[in-house]
């Protein structure tokens, strides 16, 4: 569980240095700085929803299958949208996908750090996506 930690609390970084850079210099690597923050939470928002993912064929797979691909594909769609409007849709992903992960999975007491864990995620992420919203759409 400490590597998970540390992983997901290291995933952070690309998103307050995107925001962070706003200060310095608008664009990251000749990239303007919202772009690089959409691009990445689209494609962490993408990989969490992949970890609902599940090999069998059972109704909960299934539904927890579709979720997946629902939230991927509402990620990549969000890349089409005006910048503003995809960091809204973003930052709803994150909460969606833990609700699921969490509506499916809490009768589990082996998940109950994890989901501790991606409550706090989910929560800095969001606060993340609304000071973006902040910063750039107003």
């Amino acid at each position: 569980m400490q590597m998970q930690q540390t992983l997901g609390y290291l995933g952070l970084a690309p998103f307050v240095l995107a925001l962070v850079s706003e200060s310095f210099s608008p664009t990251l690597f000749n990239i303007a700085a919202e772009q690089v923050f959409i691009f990445y939470s689209a494609i962490i928002s993408s990989f969490i929803a992949g970890t609902l993912w599940r090999k069998h064929n059972d109704k909960l797979s299934i539904k927890l299958q579709l979720c997946s691909n629902i939230f991927s594909l509402v990620a990549f769609f969000a890349l089409l949208l005006p910048n503003c409007l995809a960091l809204v849709v973003l930052a709803v992903i994150y909460p969606a996908t833990l609700w699921c992960e969490y509506y499916f999975d809490h009768a589990k007491n082996e998940h109950k750090a994890y989901l501790r864990m991606r409550l706090n995620l989910t929560t800095l992420v969001v606060i993340i996506h609304i000071i973006a919203l902040l910063l750039w759409c107003t």
